[in-house]
Protein backbone atom coordinates (compact mmCIF):
# COMPACT_ATOMS: atom_id res chain seq x y z
CA UNK A 1 0.00 0.00 0.00
CA UNK A 2 0.96 3.39 -0.83
CA UNK A 3 1.93 5.14 2.53
CA UNK A 4 2.91 8.57 3.86
CA UNK A 5 1.90 11.73 4.02
CA UNK A 6 2.84 13.29 0.24
CA UNK A 7 0.28 15.66 -1.30
CA UNK A 8 -2.85 15.14 0.68
CA UNK A 9 -5.59 17.92 2.08
CA UNK A 10 -4.80 16.56 5.51
CA UNK A 11 -1.35 16.04 5.69
CA UNK A 12 0.68 19.37 6.29
CA UNK A 13 -1.58 21.05 8.94
CA UNK A 14 -3.13 18.05 10.90
CA UNK A 15 -0.05 15.63 11.40
CA UNK A 16 3.20 16.26 10.73
CA UNK A 17 6.38 13.89 12.32
CA UNK A 18 8.93 17.60 12.64
CA UNK A 19 6.01 18.73 14.92
CA UNK A 20 5.19 15.32 16.80
CA UNK A 21 6.16 15.21 20.70
CA UNK A 22 8.75 12.36 19.79
CA UNK A 23 11.98 12.49 17.94
CA UNK A 24 12.09 11.52 14.25
CA UNK A 25 13.94 8.79 15.07
CA UNK A 26 10.72 7.22 17.04
CA UNK A 27 8.37 7.69 14.02
CA UNK A 28 7.34 4.52 12.37
CA UNK A 29 7.64 3.72 8.90
CA UNK A 30 5.52 4.74 6.31
CA UNK A 31 3.09 6.92 9.21
CA UNK A 32 2.35 10.65 9.22
CA UNK A 33 3.04 11.21 12.51
CA UNK A 34 0.44 11.57 15.26
CA UNK A 35 -2.36 14.57 15.36
CA UNK A 36 -0.65 17.45 16.06
CA UNK A 37 -2.14 19.54 19.48
CA UNK A 38 -5.50 21.65 18.75
CA UNK A 39 -6.79 19.23 15.60
CA UNK A 40 -9.89 16.71 16.13
CA UNK A 41 -9.41 13.65 13.84
CA UNK A 42 -11.76 11.06 13.46
CA UNK A 43 -11.94 7.96 11.22
CA UNK A 44 -15.03 7.62 9.44
CA UNK A 45 -16.72 4.55 7.46
CA UNK A 46 -16.81 5.71 3.91
CA UNK A 47 -20.66 4.54 3.07
CA UNK A 48 -22.58 5.02 6.83
CA UNK A 49 -19.76 8.08 8.00
CA UNK A 50 -20.08 6.57 11.02
CA UNK A 51 -16.88 6.67 13.32
CA UNK A 52 -14.34 3.86 13.13
CA UNK A 53 -12.51 2.57 15.80
CA UNK A 54 -8.26 2.50 15.88
CA UNK A 55 -6.91 0.53 13.33
CA UNK A 56 -9.64 0.42 10.33
CA UNK A 57 -9.41 2.26 7.42
CA UNK A 58 -11.94 4.81 6.34
CA UNK A 59 -11.91 8.47 5.55
CA UNK A 60 -10.06 10.73 7.80
CA UNK A 61 -11.49 13.87 8.79
CA UNK A 62 -10.05 17.05 10.61
CA UNK A 63 -11.51 20.25 12.26
CA UNK A 64 -9.75 22.83 14.25
CA UNK A 65 -8.42 26.38 14.42
CA UNK A 66 -5.99 25.69 11.37
CA UNK A 67 -8.09 24.00 9.34
CA UNK A 68 -9.63 25.35 6.35
CA UNK A 69 -13.07 27.26 6.25
CA UNK A 70 -13.96 26.77 2.73
CA UNK A 71 -13.63 27.50 -0.22
CA UNK A 72 -13.26 31.43 -1.26
CA UNK A 73 -16.27 32.00 -3.23
CA UNK A 74 -17.25 28.55 -3.77
CA UNK A 75 -20.34 27.14 -1.26
CA UNK A 76 -21.14 24.25 -3.41
CA UNK A 77 -17.42 22.65 -3.13
CA UNK A 78 -17.27 24.08 0.37
CA UNK A 79 -20.28 22.19 1.57
CA UNK A 80 -18.60 18.94 -0.26
CA UNK A 81 -15.41 19.25 1.67
CA UNK A 82 -17.11 20.30 5.15
CA UNK A 83 -19.92 18.80 7.11
CA UNK A 84 -22.22 20.76 9.07
CA UNK A 85 -20.60 19.80 12.32
CA UNK A 86 -17.23 21.51 10.80
CA UNK A 87 -15.44 18.19 9.93
CA UNK A 88 -13.09 18.67 6.61
CA UNK A 89 -13.48 15.32 4.57
CA UNK A 90 -9.81 15.01 3.76
CA UNK A 91 -10.79 12.46 0.69
CA UNK A 92 -7.70 10.62 2.25
CA UNK A 93 -8.23 7.06 3.36
CA UNK A 94 -6.42 6.06 6.06
CA UNK A 95 -6.73 4.49 9.82
CA UNK A 96 -5.31 5.13 13.06
CA UNK A 97 -2.84 2.54 15.45
CA UNK A 98 -2.96 1.81 18.32
CA UNK A 99 -0.19 4.16 19.43
CA UNK A 100 -2.20 7.08 17.85
CA UNK A 101 0.06 7.01 14.53
CA UNK A 102 -1.56 8.08 11.25
CA UNK A 103 -1.22 6.47 8.32
CA UNK A 104 -2.81 7.06 4.85
CA UNK A 105 -2.90 4.29 2.24
CA UNK A 106 -5.10 5.79 -0.36
CA UNK A 107 -7.56 8.68 -1.92
CA UNK A 108 -11.02 8.28 -1.81
CA UNK A 109 -11.10 9.56 -5.42
CA UNK A 110 -9.06 6.81 -6.35
CA UNK A 111 -11.36 3.87 -4.92
CA UNK A 112 -13.26 1.68 -7.58
CA UNK A 113 -17.10 0.92 -6.81
CA UNK A 114 -16.87 -2.92 -7.49
CA UNK A 115 -20.52 -4.35 -6.95
CA UNK A 116 -21.37 -2.21 -3.96
CA UNK A 117 -17.73 -3.07 -2.82
CA UNK A 118 -14.98 -0.32 -2.21
CA UNK A 119 -11.40 -1.75 -3.86
CA UNK A 120 -8.69 0.21 -2.73
CA UNK A 121 -6.21 0.33 -6.07
CA UNK A 122 -2.86 0.83 -3.78
CA UNK A 123 -3.90 -2.45 -2.26
CA UNK A 124 -4.35 -4.51 -5.19
CA UNK A 125 -0.81 -2.83 -6.44
CA UNK A 126 1.01 -3.51 -3.25
CA UNK A 127 0.20 -7.36 -3.91
CA UNK A 128 0.72 -6.70 -7.38
CA UNK A 129 4.04 -5.71 -6.66
CA UNK A 130 5.24 -8.11 -4.20
CA UNK A 131 4.90 -11.10 -6.56
CA UNK A 132 8.38 -12.02 -7.59
CA UNK A 133 7.81 -11.44 -10.93
CA UNK A 134 6.17 -8.32 -11.24
CA UNK A 135 8.30 -5.14 -11.01
CA UNK A 136 5.98 -2.41 -11.59
CA UNK A 137 1.85 -2.10 -11.30
CA UNK A 138 -1.11 0.34 -11.70
CA UNK A 139 -4.90 -0.53 -11.00
CA UNK A 140 -7.25 1.43 -12.97
CA UNK A 141 -10.96 1.56 -13.02
CA UNK A 142 -12.78 0.34 -15.79
CA UNK A 143 -16.86 0.70 -16.51
CA UNK A 144 -18.59 -2.40 -16.68
CA UNK A 145 -22.45 -2.53 -16.67
CA UNK A 146 -23.02 -5.54 -14.39
CA UNK A 147 -20.71 -4.56 -11.71
CA UNK A 148 -20.11 -0.75 -11.93
CA UNK A 149 -16.82 -1.14 -12.18
CA UNK A 150 -13.89 -3.44 -12.44
CA UNK A 151 -10.02 -3.12 -11.42
CA UNK A 152 -7.76 -3.40 -14.34
CA UNK A 153 -4.30 -3.78 -13.98
CA UNK A 154 -1.51 -3.11 -15.85
CA UNK A 155 1.82 -4.97 -15.12
CA UNK A 156 5.49 -4.12 -15.81
CA UNK A 157 7.31 -8.29 -15.54
CA UNK A 158 10.17 -8.49 -13.92
CA UNK A 159 13.56 -8.72 -16.20
CA UNK A 160 13.45 -12.29 -17.67
CA UNK A 161 10.17 -13.54 -15.79
CA UNK A 162 7.49 -15.38 -18.09
CA UNK A 163 4.43 -15.10 -16.18
CA UNK A 164 1.39 -15.40 -17.46
CA UNK A 165 -1.72 -13.20 -17.33
CA UNK A 166 -3.66 -16.48 -15.95
CA UNK A 167 -0.83 -16.99 -13.47
CA UNK A 168 -1.06 -13.32 -11.91
CA UNK A 169 -5.10 -13.31 -11.61
CA UNK A 170 -4.58 -17.03 -9.76
CA UNK A 171 -2.24 -15.16 -7.72
CA UNK A 172 -4.16 -11.85 -7.01
CA UNK A 173 -7.47 -14.01 -6.51
CA UNK A 174 -5.50 -16.06 -3.91
CA UNK A 175 -4.30 -13.01 -1.97
CA UNK A 176 -7.77 -11.44 -2.11
CA UNK A 177 -8.98 -14.37 -0.57
CA UNK A 178 -6.63 -14.49 2.48
CA UNK A 179 -6.94 -11.36 3.10
CA UNK A 180 -10.73 -12.10 3.35
CA UNK A 181 -10.39 -14.48 5.88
Amino acid sequence: MKQGCGMTEAGPLAMCPMFAKEPASDAKSGSCGKVVRNIEMKIVDIQTGASLPHNQSGEICIRGDQVMKGYLDDPENTARAIDKEGWMHSGDIGYVDDDGDVFIVDRLKEIIKYKGFQVAPAELESLLVAHPSISEAVVVPMKDEAAGEVPVAFVVKANGSQVTEEEIKNYIAQQVLLLSL
